[in-house]
């Protein structure tokens, strides 16, 4: 297990300080019940099953994931799918890992790319097709790899289609997507040539505008998912200490001015056109 876990971490360059700290973990008593968390990820890898953690610790969970990619690794090797999604798919957990842990990713999505369930496409990332308020559709997902260029996204949905298409799903050809930046919100400060509103554009938005309401929402004090989202994707830091942050960019600018005004960013949820 630790020269697996090592040899992981190794090859995704997470930081040698996260690795040692879950290394610490082990011990002969919970070595087999890592052992057995690592077991029922590789028996869910390509199937699309979610996967219960039983012990609520990070260091568990990480010396589980990692030590669940040699699986994911052949499982990609025997769909003979192409090396660079391979490639890229696993890499995600490189910056989620690095850069906010497996608690504040979220280890479900931590084990969806461990357990081959997402798929790293050129600029974006898409699960297989499941319901949606399109019927059924790919889930899409965007990376933090830099600008939405137009032509990527446009590379990226065609490479999706016959990626899936060539994996047996031909018919499905909606694309769903959830996120803070399909907020319409954002026309109000960004330029209307900006690569984040060529984006929104590309959907049709196919919640209401009070889905990510705060008086809708438990646990987040009068705040939304949105305004989560943007204070942890862009700023890397909580909501609550963006009051000192110094904007970089227009779009660091316009986030900002937005929640100092006392309103919020919202999660939407929108549909290709």
């Amino acid at each position: 297990m630790r020269d697996t876990v090592l040899s992981v971490a190794g090859d995704l360059g997470l930081p040698a300080a996260l690795v040692t700290d879950a290394l610490g973990y082990l011990t002969p008593e919970t070595e087999p019940l890592v052992a057995a968390q690592v077991a029922a990820l590789e028996a869910a890898v390509g199937t699309g099953r979610d996967v219960p953690w039983p012990i609520d610790d990070e260091r568990f969970q990480l010396l589980a994931l990692l030590g669940t990619v040699p699986a994911a690794r052949a499982w990609f090797t025997a769909q003979r799918i192409d090396d660079g999604i391979a490639r890229d798919s696993l890499a995600d957990l490189t910056p989620k890992l690095r850069d906010y842990g497996v608690a504040a990713t979220g280890v479900d999505w931590l084990a969806k790319v461990v357990t081959c369930g997402v798929f790293t496409i050129g600029r974006l990332q898409f699960e297989p097709a499941a319901p949606s308020p399109a019927g059924r559709a790919f889930n899409t997902h965007i990376p933090e790899s830099g600008p939405l260029d137009p032509a990527a996204c446009d590379a990226s949905f065609a490479r999706a289609l016959a990626f899936f298409g060539a994996r047996g799903d031909s018919t499905t050809r909606a694309f769903v997507c959830s996120s803070w930046l399909l907020d319409d919100q954002l026309a109000a400060y960004l330029p209307a040539e900006s690569n984040i509103l060529n984006f929104q554009r590309r959907f049709t938005l196919v919640d209401s505008e009070t889905s990510d309401a705060p008086a809708r929402l438990e646990g987040l004090d009068g705040t939304t998912h949105g305004d989560h989202a943007v204070a942890k994707f862009i700023f890397r830091r909580p909501l609550a200490e963006l009051s000192a942050v110094e904007p970089r960019s227009t779009l660091e600018r316009a986030l900002l001015e937005h929640l100092a005004s006392g309103r919020h960013w919202r999660e939407r949820t929108g549909v290709l056109r």
